[in-house]
């Protein structure tokens, strides 16, 4: 909520009402912090002067935030080179022409190494018009976030609207004269929340494709760092292949890594840029705990940062929204007991299983499991294994509970191996069936090197 002061050394307060003024503020503090501006935060609030946020300083922290991103700066940290190579050319003739403002801008002029001073002109005399529309329209940019016309000049910092320029929050055609929108064809009944500080929201998420805000706001300044913990990670932690941030993995990563990330229930607000509307992640502290007790469980995380290849599930995704929702892992240890050589991977899948059941007194007994299958792998030549191994996979895919059990008791009785573990099924078969998952997961040969 945003609060007009009188007599006060500063002109406006914001209160972190919700998430949308929460980044804002974050947003708005980067902002400030940049320009080195005064203000001061309290709590829920941060106080602050609103002659000091106008346009121009604006554009010129989105060219420094975003900077690798704008075409025009592209060109320029190029052409800032005493030696620029034949690729860079081409590099620079594609920037030119990458937008409609660039083209508009720039007017078919290519560079061809001696009008280095004029392009570098043009830009200089165009460069709030070059940031304005290319941060306005991009992919990411603040189209991701609020309502843009495609068709005209992107419009910023535009006073509060009758309607939240905020995509999925923005219900209305605000260049519509609707009646509908209140009770009984009253417009003026129709209840809205929208301020100008709401452009500094884009400032707040960090991420690429996928990108969050950590609403952590039981202070401004928890708020503050939080998100700094989470933007720092993804500065540090880039995927050296690709280049690309994937701040889904980095978030949970940081939860898993770092004591002072989070420590409480916090939502998580994530855009899709491919989506019109901001979703949210509700991660408990029952979550929280779970995912810190991965190192000390040995889970390799990093091996659940994969995709199925079949039908191309996120694993790591999948992974993460079972333990935020409390549902265990069972179908995707099921979909993997059907491949072969995902072993390993099971084996994390299983360990999960038991943080998310709270199950400490299965440990001993899973180890016994392992040692019963490795035991049958022995006896049994690969064929009978294998045959064995599908029979089971197949019957606990269909939860057919009782031909499990059968099988079990059969292939005891033919390998001579005595399995205490099967009482337990019977007792609740249910609540263990880690159990079969881990017998079956190690029903394997060693492979013997020649």
């Amino acid at each position: 909520m945003k609060t007009t002061l009188q007599n006060n050394n500063y002109d406006t307060m914001l209160e972190a009402s919700d998430w949308r003024f929460s980044a804002a503020i974050v947003g708005l503090m980067q902002y400030l912090d940049y320009y080195n501006l005064d203000y001061k935060i309290e709590d829920e609030y941060i106080y602050y002067n609103t002659s000091d946020i106008t346009e121009e300083r604006y554009l010129k922290f989105v060219e420094y935030k975003y900077g690798e991103e704008l075409h025009h700066k592209v060109i320029e940290n190029i052409l800032s080179s005493e030696e620029i190579s034949e690729d860079q050319v081409k590099k620079i003739n594609e920037k030119l022409s990458a937008n409609t403002i660039m083209k508009k801008i720039f007017n078919k002029i290519r560079f061809d190494k001696t009008n280095k001073k004029e392009i570098l002109e043009i830009i200089n005399e165009n460069r709030y018009e070059l940031i304005r529309e290319t941060f306005g329209k991009k992919d990411g940019g603040y189209k991701s976030y609020a309502k843009v016309n495609m068709k005209d000049s992107v419009k910023l910092l535009q006073d509060k609207k009758d309607y939240c320029r905020l995509n999925g929050y923005a219900c209305a055609d605000e260049n519509r004269k609707s009646m509908a929108l209140g009770f009984n064809f009253d417009k003026s009944s129709y209840v809205t929340q929208d301020e100008m500080e709401f452009d500094f929201i884009p400032f707040a998420f960090n991420g690429n494709k996928e990108v969050f805000f950590i609403n952590d706001n039981c202070s401004i300044k928890r708020l503050k760092i939080s998100n700094k913990i989470f933007r720092d990670k993804i500065e540090k932690d880039l995927d050296e292949e690709n280049k690309r941030k994937d701040a889904r993995q980095l978030l949970f990563k940081g939860i898993i890594e770092s004591s002072d990330f989070i420590n409480r229930d916090v939502e998580v607000i994530f855009k899709d840029n491919n989506k019109e509307y901001f979703e949210t992640l509700y991660i408990r502290k029952d979550s929280i705990d779970i995912l810190k007790k991965f190192n000390e469980e040995n889970i390799d995380y990093k091996s659940l940062c994969t995709f199925y290849r079949v039908n191309y599930i996120n694993i790591q995704k999948e992974v993460t929204d079972n333990i935020l929702n409390n549902i265990l892992l069972d179908n995707l240890i099921e979909l993997y007991l059907k491949e072969s050589n995902k072993e390993y991977l099971i084996t994390q899948f299983i360990k999960i299983n038991m943080l998310i059941r709270g199950e400490k007194t299965m440990k001993d007994t899973l180890k016994g499991v392992y040692k019963n299958a490795k035991q049958v792998s022995e006896v049994l030549d690969k064929n009978k294994l294998d045959s064995y191994k599908q029979k089971l996979t197949s019957s606990i895919i269909f939860k057919d509970y009782d031909r499990v059990c059968q099988i079990l008791l059969q292939l005891s009785n033919y390998s001579g191996v005595e399995f205490n573990f099967v009482y337990d099924l019977f007792d609740d078969f249910e609540e263990n069936k880690d159990l079969v998952y881990t017998f079956i997961n190690a029903l394997s040969k060693k492979i013997e090197n020649n």
